[in-house]
Order: C-alpha cells, then sequence, then structure tokens
C-alpha cells in the first residue's frame, strides 16, 4: 500500500528541516572563543566529560574520547593532564581530526592547546582548545577527539585530571572530505603547540592568537584569578524568604507621590 500523501509531505519537510539546520562556522575571526560556533537556535549542546584520574596510558597507547562521525562539528575543549614543568607541553597529547574505516581518508593532527596556569597546580597542566582552531592550525574538519602517548614510558594522571568536551554544533557531513590527504596518528611526531596567552612576546615573535589577544584592552581591576579567591564562600539565596525587591525605588516612588 503507498503511503498516504499527507504523509508523504510529512517526511519532505522533515528532510528540508534537517538539511536546512546543518550551519558554517562565521567567517569573522577573533581572539579568544569568539569564533567558536556556539549554539545556535534549539540546538542543545552535547558536552562529555571524562575523569582520567584512574588512567595509566602505556607508550603508543591511545584513549578514545569523542566520535561524532559522520558528522564534523564544532566546540570548546577542557583538559587537565600531567604536563612538562618547562615547555608546559602535556605528557599525553590530544589529537583531532577524522579516524574513517579506510586508511586513506583518515586525517588527524595535534590539537593548538592554550595553556592556562592560573588555574595549573603542581604536575598537572590545563588547557583550553577549540575544536576546530582557524588561527593556530590542526584538523579543519572534526569527527574524533583521542589521547596518545607519544612518550617512551607510560603516563599515569593524576588526582583531579580530566577531560570536557562541549560540542556546540554539528556542521555537516564528512564525506571524503580528507581523500588524498592522509594523516595517520602514529606518523605524527612531536607534541600539541602550546600557546601562553598570558606570556610577553615580541611582535615578530608573537604568534596570531598572542598578537590579537594584545589589542584587547584589559581593566586589571576586574580580574580575579582562581586561587586568589580567599575570603568567604558560595553566596546562598534562599527565594522562599520574604524580601522587599523593590527596596531600590522606594524613595523615587515617595518623591513622585510628594511631587
Amino acid at each position: 500500500m503507498l503511503p498516504q500523501k499527507p504523509q508523504i509531505l510529512a517526511v519532505m519537510m522533515a528532510t528540508l528541516l534537517s538539511l536546512g539546520s546543518l550551519s558554517l562556522m562565521p567567517l569573522d575571526v577573533y581572539a579568544s572563543h569568539s569564533y567558536e560556533a556556539g549554539v545556535q537556535g534549539d540546538n542543545i549542546p552535547d558536552n562529555t566529560h571524562i575523569d582520567l584520574s584512574q588512567l595509566t596510558l602505556p607508550s603508543t597507547g591511545a584513549f578514545p574520547l569523542y566520535d561524532s562521525s559522520p558528522n564534523f562539528v564544532s566546540g570548546h575543549f577542557l583538559y587537565r593532564a600531567p604536563c612538562e614543568t618547562e615547555s608546559k607541553e602535556p605528557l599525553v597529547s590530544v589529537i583531532a581530526g577524522h579516524i574513517d574505516e579506510v586508511e586513506n581518508l583518515t586525517h588527524v593532527d595535534f590539537v593548538p592547546l592554550y595553556y592556562v596556569g592560573h588555574a595549573s597546580t603542581a604536575g598537572s597542566c590545563v588547557y583550553h582548545a577549540h575544536l576546530p582552531d582557524p588561527l593556530e592550525g590542526g584538523s579543519p574538519r572534526i569527527t574524533d577527539v583521542d589521547l596518545v602517548n607519544y612518550s617512551p614510558d607510560p603516563v599515569k594522571f593524576n588526582a583531579g585530571d580530566a577531560v570536557d568536551i562541549n560540542i556546540q554544533r554539528s556542521l555537516g557531513n564528512i564525506g571524503e572530505y580528507y581523500a588524498g590527504d592522509e594523516k595517520l596518528p602514529l606518523e605524527l611526531t612531536r607534541n600539541n603547540p602550546v600557546i601562553d596567552l598570558n606570556e610577553e612576546h615580541d611582535a615578530e615573535d608573537a604568534n596570531v592568537q598572542q598578537t590579537l589577544n594584545n589589542l584587547i584592552p584589559l581593566n586589571a581591576d576586574d580580574v580575579n584569578l582562581p586561587f586568589e579567591l580567599t575570603n568567604g564562600n558560595n553566596q546562598i539565596f534562599n527565594l522562599n524568604e520574604e524580601h522587599d525587591n523593590d527596596n531600590d525605588n522606594d524613595d523615587e516612588d515617595e518623591e513622585d507621590e510628594d511631587e
């Protein structure tokens, strides 16, 4: 029996709406998080939080974190992990791109990491990253995010180490985008580029993000770092208590009545 006409129209409408919901990243590129695609319309961000504190990763060991195949996505990445004391490079690298069943469609690269020194502790560094990062490089289309230990020794994560991935938008189908541009995980060398936006650099030595960051005026009076919060605790509100919500305007109301 053939489907009724209203059912056919409903299927066509659903297909058109799903295609229309795919949106591209904005063309304007600025420092900080302003070029992350962000949530649009009724889209609900997909958040993945992984506790790494019990993990020991052997040499050349890989730990998959996220896979959105066949959709390539955009979002924000938070990583707390053991790091080198001087260079602040992570002992376990973060790679992203597309890992396909077909080898010549696979392309991954190191994710540029932004070091957050004022939230890091001894032995573990905190990093932020943009997925993807149009300024600092890495894979331009991402379906997969993974941890890989490229060091010759096992790496044991510390208490409190974790990954948090916030995917804000699905941008389309990866298809055969990386055909002819194969880059396999174990072919990568070196490590994640680490950027510290709080370091001072000469203009000729600064990267793109640091250069743009220097153009943004900073009001030092508004800076509150995590480890500088020593006074008091969280404010507690009880919405069941009675309060005079118009208290700020009482004097103005009285003046209006006198006039």
